[in-house]
């Protein structure tokens, strides 16, 4: 079991990992429709156009690289719900992602974004007016005050007379209620355009995309802790004593205090655990059905299995256990994306249905990756030399490879002499073993790009799904949404399209 026990914590560290990786979704995870509430990748900060600076002036293009405006801009906000605020010489305005000005320019003497609305004020009468990115008004008056999370989020508060008005960036009115002598400021937080508003001693929570409220919950300030990829359960954390939690899933609220930590796994289930060595598995009632090893192949909470501490690999289906291997017994441990455990018995691995029958009638040395996302699993005949196989135990590619990881985009693979290619989500290799490093560029949205790095300053810029070498031994700067920067021989700041199109080159920042 010694081996066996070096892997321990494998699965828990992807529940762990998982918090951070949410967080970090923010800016990452975007979609083509930006208001499309069908489109989990969807993301309100993403817009099909966007602005390029050149000395200190910005223009405004779009992912063809067409330039959508003559104007240049002094200033300029991002895109939010598919509107910005620019300046104009003297003047400020609200344009759309066509560029087309939707608060004209002139019209007010003065325009601040406000978490996706905007507040102006009239030059001469010095009236203030709360409005959405279309020109929409919704409210007005000698004195509005404004609050709001950040520049990215896509809500925000107005105090007008008295009263407090919740507005999502459609300018759909999610919440209001009187201002209370004596009660704390609106707190507020974000996570992937779900907002929190807290005021009073009560909670908000709600969807500022759909422009939906998910709770109201009274007490103590609960802010958010993961949101679920599939953006239907929301995990939250009251803010002043940590291990509190409250879920929101089905339009439900759930109090979580059976364990120290939450988080969910990459199939959206939730699970808890207190510690390295244990997780606890949750009944659809998110309570704790039972505590098993966190070395385990994991469907859900009544199908998995799980290495014991005597040496034992136990299968459980419906919540019972079906097969037991004792002979020298080890186990895969994973998200089971395909139903298909990795179970060695006697020293050999084969894979196994749920019901503990036998699914792949092959031997393997090793099965180092249960099936992934992309439904291959890495699998090896002989020491250090692995290959991806299918779901029904058919080779994908040639050859093997020292080393074979999955990202976000298809695999990496490494040779013998540490040399690296980049395969698709299909599993087959689409470069030579060239590179000293590749990257999954995850901004690219809905374009599986990739880097190879010769060295330093020389990459090559790689379109995965075609297949095709967008650009070879380039200096690559930054990638965005729809488009990417190289710096060029001059020192000069390049934007390509991810047709590999050069649509601008900057004189100067």
């Amino acid at each position: 079991m010694a081996e066996k026990k070096s892997k321990r914590g494998l699965f828990i560290g992807l529940a762990i990992g998982a918090v951070a990786l949410v967080g970090g979704m923010v800016g990452i995870i975007v979609g083509l429709n930006q208001t499309d509430p069908t489109n989990p990748k969807a993301n309100l900060t993403y817009s099909k156009a966007f602005f390029v600076s050149n000395d200190g002036k910005y223009t405004l293009w779009n992912n063809e690289g067409k330039r959508l405006t003559e104007d240049e801009y002094s200033y300029k906000s991002d895109f939010i719900g598919g509107h910005a605020y620019a300046k104009k010489g003297d003047q400020v305005g609200v344009i759309d992602e066509n560029g087309q000005a939707t608060i004209e320019f002139g019209k007010f003497g003065s325009i601040s974004q406000k978490g996706g609305l905007f507040l102006a004020q009239d030059g001469n009468t010095k009236t203030y007016y709360f409005l959405t990115g279309a020109g929409k008004e919704l409210l007005h008056g000698e004195q509005i005050d404004v609050y709001y999370y950040n520049l990215s989020s896509a809500f925000a508060v107005a105090k007008l007379d008295g009263k407090l008005y919740l507005y999502n960036y459609a300018g759909k009115l999610l919440y209001e209620t009187d201002v209370v002598d004596g009660a704390k400021d609106v707190k507020f937080d974000n996570s992937y355009d779900f907002g929190a508003f807290y005021y009073n001693d009560k909670n908000i929570i709600f969807d500022a995309r759909n422009g939906e409220i998910l709770a109201t919950i009274d007490g103590p300030r609960y802010t958010f802790e993961e949101i679920s990829t599939n953006r239907e359960k929301v995990l939250l954390e009251n803010y002043n004593e940590s291990g509190k939690y409250k879920l929101i899933a089905g339009g439900k609220i759930y109090d979580l205090d059976e364990t120290k930590y939450y988080s969910f796994t990459a199939l959206n289930d939730l699970v808890g655990y207190d510690n390295f060595s244990e997780i606890a598995l949750l009944n659809d009632d998110y309570k704790v059905a039972r505590r098993v090893s966190t070395y385990l192949a994991l469907k859900d909470y009544n199908n998995f299995a799980t290495a014991n501490d005597n040496g034992d690999v136990e299968i459980y289906q419906n919540g019972r256990v079906i097969k037991t291997f004792t002979d020298d017994a080890d186990i895969t441990s994973g998200i089971l994306y395909e139903d298909l455990y990795g179970i060695s018995n006697g020293g050999s691995y084969k894979f196994y249905h749920l019901d503990g029958s036998v699914a792949i009638n092959h031997d393997y040395k090793e099965i180092k990756t249960l099936f992934d996302e992309h439904h291959h699993a890495v699998v090896s005949d002989e020491v250090n030399e692995y290959y991806l196989i299918d779901n029904n135990g058919n080779r994908i590619g040639e050859g093997t490879a020292r080393q074979i990881s999955v990202k976000g985009g298809g695999y990496e693979f490494r040779n013998i002499d540490s040399k690296y290619a980049i395969g698709n989500k299909s599993g087959e290799r689409i470069t030579d073993y060239k590179y000293n490093s590749t990257y999954y560029r995850s901004a690219a949205v809905d374009r599986n790009i990739w880097t190879g790095r010769n060295d330093v300053e020389s990459y090559d810029v790689i379109d995965a799904d075609k297949k095709k070498v967008i650009l070879e031994n380039v200096n690559v700067q930054s990638f965005y949404a729809d488009y990417f920067t190289v710096k060029n021989s001059e020192g000069k700041t390049e934007y390509y399209t991810y047709d590999g199109v050069l649509f601008f080159t900057a004189t100067k920042w």
